[in-house]
């Protein structure tokens, strides 16, 4: 049984870093996009509708941390947002405003991609999450 590549957007402000984690990510079984700032990101996600999980660091441009991880719920409630970011001192307010997980730096690519799987497999949006590790 085949199942659906998980949409992932992938908003981080280095090209490199997008670069990384989308083919991290496609490896995985997810179907990446790349975005470096919070507005592209939210236009496509209102076009699309459907995504089911976005990786943002917390400090996209053009977009605050918190209002993105707003207006991303508010679009779509079930999207699953990982917020990475450099220090713990908004941790607490980043998951008040509708993140669902929060991860510090350095963090490597591939604990990134297991953060993702480990917040599908609550939500149970990935029926076998063996399928894409």
């Amino acid at each position: 049984m085949s199942i659906q590549k998980p949409n992932t957007f992938i908003v981080q402000e280095d090209d490199n870093i997008n670069a990384i984690l989308a083919g991290i990510f496609w490896l995985k079984g997810f179907k990446p996009f790349k975005f470096t700032d919070g507005i592209e990101c939210l236009k496509d996600l209102e076009m699309q509708g459907k995504i089911d999980s976005v990786v943002t660091s917390n400090k996209i441009p053009l977009y605050n941390d918190l209002m993105l991880v707003a207006n991303i719920k508010r679009i779509n409630p079930t999207t699953k947002v990982l917020v990475i970011a450099d220090e713990e001192s908004g941790k607490r307010k980043i998951l008040e405003y509708g993140a669902d997980e929060f991860a510090l730096m350095p963090l490597s690519p591939a604990d990134i991609s297991h953060k993702i799987i480990l917040m599908f497999s609550k939500g149970r949006l990935i029926e076998d999450q063996n399928d894409l590790i």
